[in-house]
Formats: structure tokens, sequence, C-alpha cells
């Protein structure tokens, strides 16, 4: 589950705050972390909270009796440290206007707090709170859900190279023998310091591999802990070795896990240029996996570039590749999200056709959960080609289906079908 701190510039905002992050706990099934403006934290204890987050919201309202509001956020030492503490761990920020609150200007912030101005703020406008508060939402549903799925990848080797954590010997204790994945921070940061002695003792000896193996079990550990700039020099020192043995499946994993991390932490630029090697090296070395997986994660890029035509472009180029493969659940994936792509440009006709490719994809892998969203998005489909009947079939499917396996509707699905039901009278 999702972690979302939220901090407020006044007393006022954070009965906003609050609100906010109650439909972020039912819509997004997220937890949220809202301390009282009044109440004094110490900086350990905003560390502690801010630490396991994946995001981090600052609400900010004006202050109607002072005609500097703007500058009540940067002159308030415990938000500063709430924000630094948010960007020395690569959190997403989103900073949320509401009415007509306003950011100080660049020129006249600390250093530090300029790259606040640079993040992806939201208005919520009282008159309109429901449509604002709908496109927040939707925001965060994709930051994190991306966040999630780099770290099921990057989570996915982790356990190939705990396995020899313990001793160059080979031998193990049965404390090593525990999943660094579903392992707590605590634990995490016992094996970061393992692994940087076994690092200085491989480098001292002059293992190689055995350096390799520290440095890749550093960067996927710190990529657990949120701390991707940390993650990203362990990736780089791996990849370094790996070019030098020219290796080129695991410099394409790398330069893979280097694409994700620097999109998790906001440099999409950078994560383009990771990407596009890995599609170089690939294509040379008709690595198809790998060709996939480059595509893919330039096919996020162009999403975040607001480039959504060259997005599914790419996504359709990594299909094909996985259509090669065999790799269905990869492939319903990509059909899952050229569809919802295609819904973006509001060309219905295409979200129908992918749509339902990813329907008999979910089907084909008994996949009932995703079977259900995407009948509910087939409805909302249909209801927009103003087929009102086949919308109105698949909403009775996508209810069977959820009998079958004995699960109420999500707090998201509730409210997409609610409303569906509402406009339409179903």
């Amino acid at each position: 589950m999702s972690l979302i701190y939220f901090s407020s510039s006044s007393s006022l905002a954070e009965t906003f705050a609050r609100h906010i992050a109650a439909q972020c706990e039912s819509f997004l099934e997220t937890e949220c972390i809202a301390p009282s403006f009044s109440e004094e934290l110490s900086q350990q204890n905003i560390r502690a909270n801010i630490e396991p987050s994946d995001a981090f919201i600052i609400v900010i309202n004006n202050d109607s009796t002072t005609e500097v509001s703007a500058y009540n956020l940067i002159d308030n030492e415990r938000i500063r440290f709430e924000i630094i503490s948010a960007m020395n761990l690569d959190i997403i920020i989103v900073p949320v206007l509401i009415d007509d609150a306003k950011l100080p200007e660049k020129g006249n912030v600390p250093g530090a707090l300029k790259k606040l101005l640079d993040c992806n703020s939201f208005r919520l406008r009282s008159d309109y709170w429901s449509e604002d508060l709908e496109r927040l939402l939707e925001h965060l549903e994709e930051e994190l859900g991306f966040i999630n799925e780099v770290r099921q990848k990057l989570a996915e080797s982790v356990e190939v190279n705990y396995q020899r954590l313990a001793n160059f010997d080979g031998k193990k204790s049965e404390q090593d023998e525990v999943d660094l994945e579903s392992s707590d921070s605590l634990h995490v940061r016992k094996v970061i310091e393992a692994e940087t002695i076994f690092l200085q003792k491989a480098r001292g000896i002059g293992d190689v591999n055995a350096e390799k193996n520290a440095l890749s079990t550093l960067g996927l550990a710190y990529t657990r802990l949120g701390q991707t700039r940390k993650a990203i020099h362990y990736f780089e020192e791996q990849l370094k070795i790996a070019q030098n043995h020219e290796s080129s499946e695991e410099v394409c994993s790398l330069l893979a896990n280097l694409g994700d991390a620097h999109a998790v932490s906001g440099n999409i630029v950078q994560a383009k240029s990771f990407y596009d090697e890995q599609r170089f090296l690939a294509e040379s070395k008709n690595l198809p996996a790998y060709v996939g997986s480059s595509y893919n994660g330039l096919g996020y890029v162009y999403v975040k570039q607001k480039k959504i035509e060259q997005a599914i472009e790419c996504y359709l180029k990594a299909l094909a590749n996985y259509r090669e493969l065999e790799d269905h659940e990869k492939q319903l994936e990509l059909l899952v999200g050229i569809g919802l792509n295609y819904r973006k440009l509001d060309q219905w006709e295409k979200t129908l056709e992918f749509c339902s490719q990813a329907l008999d994809a979910a089907k084909y892998l008994e996949n009932r959960k995703e079977e259900v969203q995407l009948r509910v998005d087939l409805a909302e489909t249909y209801c927009k080609l103003n087929k009102i009947d086949l919308a109105g079939s698949q909403l009775k499917l996508a209810e069977e289906s959820l009998k079958t396996i004995q699960e109420p509707w999500s707090a998201p699905l509730s409210r997409r079908v609610e409303q569906l039901r509402t406009s339409q009278k179903f």
C-alpha cells in the first residue's frame, strides 16, 4: 500500500488536507499521514514519517490576515524542513493550491526550495471542487502506480542477489535467507550495512563478480527504501563493470533500472537517454525482451512529456516484441496502457479496440480483477460512443465476475460505476 504525507500552510489548509487525505484513502486505497498544523514535531519525527512515504503533498491557502501570505510558506521552518527532506529522498512532491493561493516567485525563495516551484501543482477551487479533485486523484494514481510497478520490477532480481549475501565462501545463516523484498526498512538497512562491508572486501581482493553483486544489492536495497539517488549511484557503478565485461543482457537490465530510477525521481530527460541506450544495444544484440522493455520505458517518458501519440507508438512496438515472446502478462499490461492513452486523446473507437483486446488477454490469464476493471473501462467507452445497451451489459458482466471471486467493488471502481449509473440511469 502506498503512503502519502500531507503538510499544511495553515490551520485552515489542514482542514483541506485532511479532506483530500480521506479521499486518497477511499479512492486510491492509500495510507495517509497528516500531522496537525499546530502540533510541534521534531525534525526526527518528521523525517521518520516522510522517509517511508511515496508522495508528499503540501496544501497551501491564502491567509487573509496578511498581504504576504505567499511567503509564509518559506518563513515556516517546519514546512521548509519537510520540503527539503522530501526532495532529498526523491519523493514525489505535489503542491495543492486552494482557490487563489499562490506560490512565491522563484527569485524570492532559498535555493533548495526553487525545485518546489518546478513541481506539478494542482489548484482546487471551491466552486469546482469535485472536478479539480478528480484530476489530482488521477495524477496521484498514475504516479503511485508507476512507482509500485518499478519497485516490483526492480525487486524481481533481489532474491537472486540476496542468496550470496552472508559470505564469499557461500555459507549462509538462517537470517540470510530472508527475502529482501518483503523485509521492513530496519532489516533493509542492516542489509545495506552488510553489503557495504562486502563491497569493500570485494574491492580489496579484486573480486569483480563479488563487487558487482554487492553493487547490485545495494542499488536494489536503496530502491526498496525509495532513495533513488543512492540507488542510481550503485547501478551506475555496476553498469561500468558490466560494460567492461561486455555482458549485453546485464547491461540492458541495468540501463532499464537506471531509466526507471531516473523516471521515478522526475529526471525524464535522463531516463529517456538510458532507455534509448538500452534499445540500441538490445536491437544490435537481438535481445527482444529488452527491446520491448526499452520501448515500454520510452512510452512512459512520452506520456510524462504529454506526447501521447509518440507514447502509443512506443507501446505498440513493445507489444509486438512481447507477442513474439508470448509473454501474455506484459501483453495485458501494454494493451491496457494503450487503451487508456487512446482514451486521453478521446479516440474512443481505438480505446474500444485495445480495451477489448486487453479483456481477451485478462480472460486468457484468468485475471478476474483486471477483467472487472476492463469491463468498467469498456462500459465508459460504450457510453462515449452512445452505445448505452452495450455499456449496461458490461457493467452486469463485471458484477457477475465480482460475485464469482466473492469480492466487493474497490473504492475507485465503485465511484466510477456509481457515476455511470447516475449519468445513464442504469
